[in-house]
């Protein structure tokens, strides 16, 4: 019966072991995905990580880009948007759709009245 607890004890201590070296794994990747993502402190955001946060697709995305509305630059190949430019380029296509003052009407009101003209 010891043989067997020996056993159970060194399997443990093994166990411990990976699980040990899988978070100090765990936190130098999450340090490196920290490092790659901004540079001197300023956050950049991938095509993906775009998509993902504002839940629209590519088409979208290459729009924006394409009316300049949305600046972005290539990095080895990849399209990177700085965050900062995101949350400008969102706080402006929001304020856009706010209510209109002159007419107290909100916008899509106005194109929908133009629409029906």
């Amino acid at each position: 019966m010891e043989t067997g607890n020996e056993d159970i004890e060194m399997l443990k201590a093994l166990i411990q072991e990976s699980f040990s070296e899988q978070r100090e794994l765990i936190t130098r990747l999450e340090t490196a995905l920290d490092a790659m993502t901004s540079i001197n402190g300023k956050q950049m955001l991938d095509s993906r990580d775009m998509r993902l946060q504002l839940k629209v697709c590519d088409r979208t995305l290459i729009r924006w880009r394409n009316s300049g509305k949305l600046p972005y630059f290539k990095l080895s190949g990849k399209i990177y948007f700085w965050a900062s430019d995101v949350y400008r380029f969102l706080r402006k296509e929001y304020r856009d759709e706010s209510p209109d003052i002159r007419n107290n009407k909100p916008v899509k009101k106005i194109i929908e009245d133009g629409k029906s003209k």
